[in-house]
């Protein structure tokens, strides 16, 4: 048998299911504005022109896409990621030839930040554009980046189809 009349009941019940929706609408919310939305990357006045470049990119979980060939002929894959964490865009790339039956992930550059460059020898510069979170639940997982690619004068780029 209940001690406790109905009205406090029901009044105890709608605290703690608005109790609940609040533990869920806050977090969900702050993660989409601090995370992934596009406009946080016009604040900070950052934005990457690509001129007289490359734009090369992709997603970390798509297959990786020909880049071009090494100076051996050697085919190169292209494959990178990209996210947004509390406003700060970072990104990251990988390159992989294939010689043979053989796959040679020779490049690995983790974590540019927006307008940083890193260049690879025998490939060419690598300078981070852009990059968009992917947004699960309340946290922020690996989406999209776009980097500005200058060839080294030995690559060869693949022609577009």
């Amino acid at each position: 048998m209940h001690t406790t009349p109905a009205r406090p009941r029901t009044r105890i019940r709608a605290i703690v299911v608005a109790a609940l929706v609040l533990a869920f609408v806050i977090p969900w919310t702050y993660a989409h504005i601090a995370y992934a939305w596009d406009w946080k990357r016009f604040q900070t006045g950052t934005l990457i022109s690509c001129d007289d470049q490359y734009l090369v990119g992709g997603y970390p979980n798509k297959p990786p896409e020909l880049l071009g060939h090494l100076s051996d002929g050697a085919p190169v894959d292209f494959i990178a990621g990209g996210e947004i964490n509390m406003g700060v865009e970072t990104g990251d790339f990988g390159l992989a030839a294939q010689r043979g039956n053989e796959i040679d992930n020779f490049a690995h550059s983790p974590q540019l930040h927006l307008g940083e460059s890193t260049t690879i020898e025998g490939v060419g510069t690598f300078t981070l554009k852009e990059a968009h979170s992917d947004i699960v639940w309340f946290t922020p997982n690996p989406g999209k980046a776009l980097f500005c690619f200058t060839p080294d004068p030995s690559f060869t780029v693949r022609e577009e189809p």
